[in-house]
Protein backbone atom coordinates (compact mmCIF):
# COMPACT_ATOMS: atom_id res chain seq x y z
CA UNK A 1 0.00 0.00 0.00
CA UNK A 2 1.26 3.55 -0.77
CA UNK A 3 2.02 6.39 1.51
CA UNK A 4 -0.03 9.35 1.23
CA UNK A 5 1.82 12.67 1.74
CA UNK A 6 0.65 16.21 1.63
CA UNK A 7 1.62 18.96 -0.62
CA UNK A 8 3.56 21.09 1.85
CA UNK A 9 5.09 17.55 3.01
CA UNK A 10 6.19 16.97 -1.04
CA UNK A 11 7.32 20.25 -1.14
CA UNK A 12 9.71 20.15 1.91
CA UNK A 13 11.16 16.86 0.74
CA UNK A 14 11.83 18.40 -2.55
CA UNK A 15 13.52 21.44 -0.88
CA UNK A 16 15.62 19.27 1.61
CA UNK A 17 16.95 17.58 -1.32
CA UNK A 18 17.84 20.40 -3.50
CA UNK A 19 19.34 21.82 -0.86
CA UNK A 20 21.85 18.87 0.22
CA UNK A 21 22.67 18.88 -3.51
CA UNK A 22 23.55 22.46 -3.50
CA UNK A 23 25.16 22.45 0.03
CA UNK A 24 27.85 19.59 -1.76
CA UNK A 25 28.66 22.32 -3.87
CA UNK A 26 29.52 24.97 -1.32
CA UNK A 27 32.91 25.44 0.07
CA UNK A 28 33.33 26.20 4.06
CA UNK A 29 36.71 28.03 3.16
CA UNK A 30 35.48 30.51 1.07
CA UNK A 31 32.12 31.63 2.73
CA UNK A 32 34.67 31.48 5.60
CA UNK A 33 36.88 33.79 4.06
CA UNK A 34 34.39 36.38 2.58
CA UNK A 35 32.76 36.20 6.20
CA UNK A 36 35.71 37.32 7.79
CA UNK A 37 36.81 39.92 5.33
CA UNK A 38 33.20 41.16 5.73
CA UNK A 39 33.54 41.42 9.36
CA UNK A 40 37.24 42.84 9.22
CA UNK A 41 35.68 45.76 6.71
CA UNK A 42 32.85 46.99 8.99
CA UNK A 43 34.86 46.12 12.45
CA UNK A 44 38.42 46.71 11.90
CA UNK A 45 39.61 47.19 15.74
CA UNK A 46 37.27 44.30 17.30
CA UNK A 47 38.59 41.54 18.51
CA UNK A 48 36.49 38.85 18.25
CA UNK A 49 38.44 35.75 19.52
CA UNK A 50 35.18 33.38 19.82
CA UNK A 51 34.07 34.26 16.11
CA UNK A 52 30.62 35.15 16.56
CA UNK A 53 30.36 37.84 13.93
CA UNK A 54 32.21 35.64 11.80
CA UNK A 55 29.99 32.29 12.45
CA UNK A 56 27.00 34.60 12.42
CA UNK A 57 27.71 35.96 8.68
CA UNK A 58 28.66 32.33 7.76
CA UNK A 59 24.93 31.56 8.71
CA UNK A 60 23.56 33.93 6.83
CA UNK A 61 25.71 33.53 3.54
CA UNK A 62 24.45 29.88 3.39
CA UNK A 63 20.85 30.85 3.94
CA UNK A 64 21.12 33.56 1.14
CA UNK A 65 22.95 30.92 -0.78
CA UNK A 66 20.15 28.51 -0.19
CA UNK A 67 17.71 31.33 -1.19
CA UNK A 68 18.99 31.91 -4.59
CA UNK A 69 19.74 28.47 -5.40
CA UNK A 70 15.60 28.07 -4.43
CA UNK A 71 14.69 30.54 -6.88
CA UNK A 72 17.57 29.46 -9.26
CA UNK A 73 15.12 26.18 -10.44
CA UNK A 74 12.44 28.90 -11.55
CA UNK A 75 15.16 30.21 -14.39
CA UNK A 76 14.77 26.33 -16.29
CA UNK A 77 10.76 27.38 -16.96
CA UNK A 78 12.42 30.70 -18.99
CA UNK A 79 11.85 33.49 -16.23
CA UNK A 80 14.36 35.80 -16.68
CA UNK A 81 17.04 36.83 -13.45
CA UNK A 82 15.47 40.03 -13.25
CA UNK A 83 11.91 38.80 -12.71
CA UNK A 84 13.05 36.42 -10.32
CA UNK A 85 15.25 38.64 -8.18
CA UNK A 86 11.99 40.66 -8.18
CA UNK A 87 9.98 37.52 -7.01
CA UNK A 88 12.26 37.23 -4.14
CA UNK A 89 12.74 40.78 -2.88
CA UNK A 90 10.76 40.18 0.14
CA UNK A 91 12.66 37.46 1.48
CA UNK A 92 16.12 38.90 0.28
CA UNK A 93 14.65 42.03 2.29
CA UNK A 94 14.01 40.18 5.13
CA UNK A 95 17.08 38.46 5.60
CA UNK A 96 18.53 42.28 5.08
CA UNK A 97 17.51 43.65 7.89
CA UNK A 98 18.24 40.51 10.19
CA UNK A 99 21.82 40.71 9.05
CA UNK A 100 22.11 44.24 9.77
CA UNK A 101 20.08 44.10 13.11
CA UNK A 102 23.09 41.25 14.14
CA UNK A 103 25.73 43.64 12.89
CA UNK A 104 24.25 46.70 15.07
CA UNK A 105 24.11 44.36 17.98
CA UNK A 106 27.36 42.56 17.35
CA UNK A 107 28.81 46.17 17.12
CA UNK A 108 27.33 47.51 19.75
CA UNK A 109 28.99 44.10 22.04
CA UNK A 110 32.45 45.47 20.90
CA UNK A 111 31.41 49.30 21.82
CA UNK A 112 31.65 50.06 18.01
CA UNK A 113 28.09 51.15 17.88
CA UNK A 114 26.97 52.37 13.94
CA UNK A 115 23.92 52.95 12.74
CA UNK A 116 21.65 50.47 10.73
CA UNK A 117 21.54 52.88 8.02
CA UNK A 118 25.84 52.49 7.72
CA UNK A 119 25.33 48.65 7.98
CA UNK A 120 22.12 48.02 5.36
CA UNK A 121 24.37 48.75 2.26
CA UNK A 122 27.02 46.63 4.07
CA UNK A 123 24.88 43.17 4.23
CA UNK A 124 22.59 44.11 1.15
CA UNK A 125 26.19 43.70 -0.61
CA UNK A 126 27.12 40.54 1.12
CA UNK A 127 24.05 38.70 0.92
CA UNK A 128 23.07 39.39 -2.63
CA UNK A 129 26.47 38.13 -3.55
CA UNK A 130 25.77 35.11 -1.70
CA UNK A 131 22.04 34.76 -3.54
CA UNK A 132 23.83 35.13 -6.85
CA UNK A 133 26.07 32.59 -6.28
CA UNK A 134 23.17 30.43 -5.36
CA UNK A 135 21.44 31.26 -8.53
CA UNK A 136 23.94 30.38 -10.43
CA UNK A 137 25.12 27.19 -8.98
CA UNK A 138 21.52 26.26 -9.23
CA UNK A 139 21.41 27.36 -12.70
CA UNK A 140 24.43 25.29 -13.98
CA UNK A 141 22.93 22.24 -12.01
CA UNK A 142 20.27 22.29 -14.39
CA UNK A 143 22.57 23.37 -17.62
CA UNK A 144 24.56 20.09 -16.90
CA UNK A 145 21.65 18.42 -16.39
CA UNK A 146 22.55 17.39 -12.54
CA UNK A 147 19.26 18.13 -10.83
Amino acid sequence: MAEVLSFYQLKTKRDVTLEKKLLRTLSLQQVTAASEKFTKKLFPFADDPAGIMSDGCIDFAIEAFLAGGRYGESSKYGESFDDIKKRSSQEEAELIEELAGCLQSWGNMFRMERKMSCLYPFAKDFLSMWWQEGFRESEKRHKLRLH
